[in-house]
């Protein structure tokens, strides 16, 4: 039997969540192929990124500089990289399906923005927002019924996808949580209660939330809490606004930390804030729950998704910040009652893990 070549594409994946999923691809991927008769290229902004040794890398850093490239290389570089590598499998991880000579093609759609009408206050602070809002359907729509299958987070992304693009090879996979073995613990003020919301200066995070939740905290509650949010000032136009309106000082604002201090604050934290009005996924909520703490998170279909069966969580509406403020009381207090929550789709058919998703495009 000749050797299988497997191209993984995921030349815009550089930060926050959509990089972590590449580089747990990658990872296991590396682990997959150990002592197997395949060979795997990996197209990446930054190679020096990566340390798998089964796995061939090919850097393309002008793929995140601006859409003009990106473009280019999905429709047309990676049409002649395609009939030069001559692969058995495509595998693109963001998104797109780009034009290649490939007889088993697959692509990962993980951005959910098609789904999310931003406000106009939303689109100043993020022109990028209302520009994918608007064009997001159509970019998706290219080559989608050329993929062997299309692959989603989460059922309600499927069922949309199923509707808007009549598609009919659609299969949920959900992301593979890997817990890496971190033992360490950031110091914290063990007078305050910790809560910790990593993310990114996104205007569709809603960390504008937790500012008015903690405007309407009582004092004495005030005093006691810190709230550790991983953005800072010039980190985006959003950052800015959110860092200037609420200069309060029961926000740490941390800026960007390492997958290592991620870990860490999971460790020591008191609680998950999770506040985000869109996703097509929450992989905090997965690692959180991967800790065992608690966790506040918006009410909506894409976090009780991803919460599945757990019992230590309460939601508050993404508008309502009397509720996350009377949930934050209550957590200080332990007076607390958690909701606790349900996975509605345990008997439908999805793949769970990544070795199942290799075996999935390799058969």
């Amino acid at each position: 039997m000749s050797k299988k070549t497997i191209v993984i594409s995921g030349v815009n994946m550089v930060d926050g969540g959509i990089f972590t999923i590449l580089d747990n691809c990658l990872n296991e991927l590396n682990k997959f192929i150990e002592n197997k008769d395949i060979n795997v290229i990996a197209l990446v902004n930054d190679s020096s990124k990566f340390n798998y040794n089964n796995i061939s890398f090919i850097s393309l850093p002008k793929s995140k500089k601006n859409w003009l490239f990106r473009l280019y290389y999905e429709y047309f570089y990676f049409n002649k990289l395609s009939k030069k590598i001559n692969p058995d499998v495509w595998f693109s991880l963001h998104d797109t399906s780009p034009n290649v000579k490939c007889k088993r093609r697959f692509v990962y759609c993980h951005n959910p923005n098609l789904f999310y009408k931003p406000s106009f206050k939303e689109s100043t602070l993020e022109i990028k927002v209302g520009i994918f809002y608007l064009f997001y359907k159509f970019i998706y729509k290219i080559n989608i019924h050329k993929n062997t299958n299309v692959f989603v987070q989460q059922f309600w992304i499927k069922n949309a996808f199923e509707k808007m693009f009549d598609l009919e090879n659609v299969i949920v996979t959900q992301p593979e949580f890997v817990k890496e073995e971190v033992n360490s613990t950031i110091y914290l003020d063990d007078s305050k209660v910790h809560f910790f919301y990593p993310t990114l200066g996104r205007s569709f995070k809603n960390i504008e939330l937790i500012g008015e939740a903690i405007l309407l905290l009582p004092d004495e509650i005030r005093n006691k809490i810190k709230v550790n949010v991983t953005i800072q000032k010039n980190d985006t136009l959003y950052a800015d606004y959110i860092v200037k309106k609420y200069p309060l000082k029961e926000i740490n604002y941390l800026g960007k930390i390492s997958r290592k201090e991620v870990f860490a604050y999971y460790n020591s934290m008191a609680c998950l804030l999770f506040p985000s009005k869109l996703e097509t996924w929450g992989l905090p909520i997965t690692e959180a729950k991967g800790f065992n703490k608690p966790m506040l998170v918006s009410d909506l279909p894409y976090a009780k998704e991803t919460v599945g069966n757990y019992e230590n969580v309460s939601f508050f509406k993404i508008d309502k910040p009397n509720e996350l403020a009377q949930l934050m009381r209550e957590l200080v207090t332990k007076t607390i009652d958690y909701t606790g929550n349900k996975y509605p789709y345990e008997n439908e058919y999805q793949i769970t893990s990544w070795e199942s998703i290799f075996n999935h495009i390799l058969n």
